[in-house]
């Protein structure tokens, strides 16, 4: 949208919104307005600054991950919510506290682990192994360029550093996993009692008892707020472009991108790495630098097997077990003193030890792929799908851009931009925020716009909104039908209906509180049930997921302290329907921790050990947030 707008600053708007602005200039200087900036940040995590923009990318990006995980559940207006928008925003303080953190400890990532993190990531791969192709296209198709992919991946790798270190550190002792088999098996002895809905009478009601009732709900009883709409749409699948392109065209576009057709040189390669800490001093680096000689001594002897000295001295896990297996490689993948040593080899060559940031490696060339240009013929359908595309985009650009420039000559009407760019106004019967039974009055974005109040008032058409599918609409609100009290009139019935329940409702509180009351006192649980009527039941040897039980006569169950010896603890607990119940707790047995054999204990301790550390990960985010100064600025989201 700001891009089309920014294509029509050479038109009639750009010489008003000049001429307007060359008067404060003229008085007061071009300098009194650019001196002082304005601030863009939308949080500050001690020197580090969150922009708007930064914020917006990500934001955009989550949107799309949640269209697309959702799918027809989607719902827009949810993730415009300024809880939502604060959730991200916290979120990414967090990740850059992580980072600095990072970064004050010492914690490195190097271009091993991010070529290992961007290798494994299966949307680059085809049969299960990384393909350079692969990972190309898929970035050309995001607009993002490798290194900006590898900047991204690395920045989440510096986030996750510290928290990695924290949870794998975590750990948990034979005494937490009793402790928690002691409480998660715990079994409890209660008594209870339940307490049905109170009768209440259905004589008449009053006119003046009703009417009280209706004016203190009147929120219950509105009609839903409704508007109706005209709209233009412009639909990229629908526009008219040429179906064949001639073959001079082709050929030109072939030639303009001439790179994009060439599969650069591709070196087949296994490695040996002897490790050295980033910090290894001069000795460890000098007896690292002789591992890796003897290796490369043994591995240039008649007959030596490179795979099997790889696999019994490498000290690289990713491809030890391959053999030292690299698979094919290109320049701009690798640590540059190990590309260098690579494409200087000839194949089967061994090279020296190599240093990089990993350690020492010894590299061997086992095979080269050489350059190779894809001929025109080659590409020419993929050119040609290209051209009816690129001309479907460029038309749909073109239109609607004419819709913009026509939307602000005129935003009162919808009939100057249809002419214009060939479309029909069409309408909509009223539909209300729940949207309507078409596919343009349920989709959550037009509902939004529908619903702003300046679009309401205004009635004037709306910025173009972008729809799924390449579509552009604008919109104008036709009609509003205000949110009004149905009159009481029409809905007595219902009314009384409620307010019987309602009295329904409060007389069972009433009545239960008033034996829950005497139940504290002193009165024994048998008794009062014999009073109302009903018998006690018991629930003896109940565990924490008893399925036989209400789950809120359960859950009351269990969060009562434990009972002195012949003082149980008691409880009322609210049930749907209207319904009560008295509680009482016994007795309570820990769980028997003797019945898992070891390895389930193991599995358990593991299992307690990931919980213990991603709750010490959150303590420490926390404790950095008192450490470092964090600034907010939701009123920028």
């Amino acid at each position: 949208m700001l891009q089309k707008l920014r294509e029509k600053t050479s038109g009639w708007i750009a010489g008003v919104v000049i001429g307007i602005l060359i008067i404060p200039f003229a008085f007061f200087g071009v300098t009194d307005y650019f001196s002082g900036s304005a601030e863009t940040w939308v949080a500050k995590v001690g020197d580090s600054e969150i922009s708007q923009q930064e914020f917006q990318r990500r934001f955009e990006e989550y949107r799309s991950q949640m269209r697309q995980m959702l799918g027809e559940r989607y719902d827009g207006a949810l993730l415009e919510r300024p809880e939502t928008r604060t959730a991200l925003l916290n979120r990414m303080v967090d990740e850059e506290l992580l980072r600095q953190s990072a970064t004050l400890q010492g914690a490195i990532v190097p271009p091993a682990l991010l070529q290992e993190e961007i290798v494994k990531i299966p949307a680059f791969q085809i049969d299960g192994k990384f393909s350079v192709d692969q990972y190309r296209l898929l970035l050309a198709g995001q607009n993002m360029s490798p290194r900006e992919f590898e900047r991204r991946i690395l920045r989440d790798l510096e986030v996750r550093a510290m928290p990695q270190q924290i949870e794998s550190t975590a750990f948990a002792t034979p005494k937490d996993v009793e402790r928690y088999l002691a409480l998660r098996d715990q079994r409890r002895d209660l008594r209870y009692v339940t307490l049905e809905p109170a009768e209440v009478g259905t004589e008449a009601l009053s006119d003046d008892d009703v009417a009280a009732f209706y004016e203190q709900n009147l929120a219950r009883y509105q009609t839903d707020e409704q508007v109706s709409i005209e709209y233009v749409q412009l639909d990229a699948a629908t526009l008219e472009v040429p179906a064949v392109a001639d073959e001079d065209t082709l050929k030109q576009r072939y030639d303009e991108a001439s790179s994009r057709f060439v599969e650069p040189e591709q070196r087949l390669a296994s490695h040996i790495l002897i490790k050295t800490a980033a910090d290894a001093d001069a000795d460890a680096q000098r007896i690292a630098q002789a591992q890796a000689q003897a290796i490369v001594e043994q591995a240039r002897s008649d007959n030596a097997d490179f795979a099997a000295i790889a696999r019994a001295r490498s000290e690289d896990v990713g491809s030890k077990t391959a053999g030292g297996d690299l698979g094919w490689l290109e320049r701009g993948l690798t640590d540059p003193a190990f590309e260098s040593a690579l494409f200087a080899l000839e194949p089967g060559a061994i090279s020296d030890p190599v240093k990089s940031a990993d350690g020492w490696h010894v590299i061997q060339l086992r095979e080269v792929r050489a350059e190779k240009r894809k001929e025109f013929a080659d590409v020419r359908v993929d050119l040609e799908r290209e051209f009816v595309e690129t001309e479907r985009e460029r038309r749909f650009s073109e239109l609607s851009g004419q819709m913009v420039d026509a939307i602000y000559r005129d935003p009162t009407t919808l009939q100057t931009a249809a002419k214009e760019i060939g479309l029909a106004v069409q309408k909509t019967d009223f539909f209300s925020r729940l949207g309507g039974a078409d596919l343009i009055t349920s989709n959550p974005k037009v509902i939004e716009a529908a619903f702003l109040p300046s679009a309401i008032s205004d009635q004037h058409v709306s910025d173009p909104i972008e729809l799924e599918g390449n579509r552009y609409l604008a919109m104008r609100v036709t009609a509003h039908q205000p949110a009004a009290p149905i009159p009481l009139v029409d809905i007595r019935a219902q009314v009384e209906d409620e307010l019987r329940q309602d009295r329904r409702s409060k007389v069972a509180e009433q009545q239960a509180q008033a034996l829950f009351d005497r139940l504290q006192a002193g009165e024994s649980l048998d008794a009062l049930a014999t009073e109302i009527g009903m018998e006690v039941t018991e629930a003896l040897d109940t565990g924490r997921t008893g399925v036989t039980l209400d789950s809120a006569i359960s859950s009351a169950a269990f969060a009562l302290q434990h009972p002195a010896e012949g003082k149980p603890e008691s409880a009322h607990v609210s049930l749907q329907g209207d319904r009560h119940a008295l509680v009482q707790l016994v007795a309570v047995k820990p769980g028997v921790t003797s019945e898992l054999d070891a390895t389930q204990r193991t599995a358990l301790r593991d299992q307690l050990a990931q919980t213990f550390g991603g709750s010490e990960s959150l303590a420490y985010v926390a404790a950095l947030r008192k450490q470092i100064d964090v600034q907010f600025a939701p009123d920028r989201l």
